[in-house]
């Protein structure tokens, strides 16, 4: 089953049982990838749609940043969009688990540790686990790392 059709068949349960929040990030995503789907005049991978689900938790994540903590309405709505946003996705990795990548790529690629390699690490880290992880993260491990 394509991951669109997945999204369909959410979305007709959470419409069942009345849970408007889901049917909104669900409605959200759906459009999300099939404007992509038009623009590019082809069907989405999976893959290539798991992109737009990260595109939305970041946008979220972001707003969650932003929010004043005075607004607890807000900040609690979006918390429960993140949360239905990353079931739709592969787990995530652990700091723990992208330390020990990110140093198996500095040996294999023979680099040294400084920050003029940052961008060579980065781009092998996200080519490689694409969808297991978010370039925020993949930066603040290196960073720890590199210092």
């Amino acid at each position: 089953m394509s991951f669109l059709s997945e999204l369909r068949k959410d979305k007709m349960k959470a419409m069942k049982e009345k849970d408007r929040d889901r049917v909104n990030v669900i409605t959200l995503l759906m459009s999300s990838i099939s404007l992509a789907e038009k623009e590019n005049k082809k069907e989405l991978t999976d893959e290539e749609a798991l992109v737009f689900v990260q595109k939305e938790l970041k946008q979220l994540k972001d707003t969650l940043e932003a929010t004043p903590d005075n607004r607890q309405d807000i900040i609690d709505e979006t918390k429960r969009r993140i949360d239905i946003i990353e079931g739709y996705l592969p787990k995530q990795m652990t700091e723990e688990e992208l330390t020990e990548i990110i140093l198996n790529i500095i040996d294999e690629k023979d680099l040294e540790k400084t920050k003029k390699n940052k961008g060579i690490i980065i781009k092998e880290v996200l080519g490689k686990y694409k969808g297991k992880t978010d370039g925020k993260t993949v930066n603040l491990v290196i960073d720890k790392i590199l210092e």
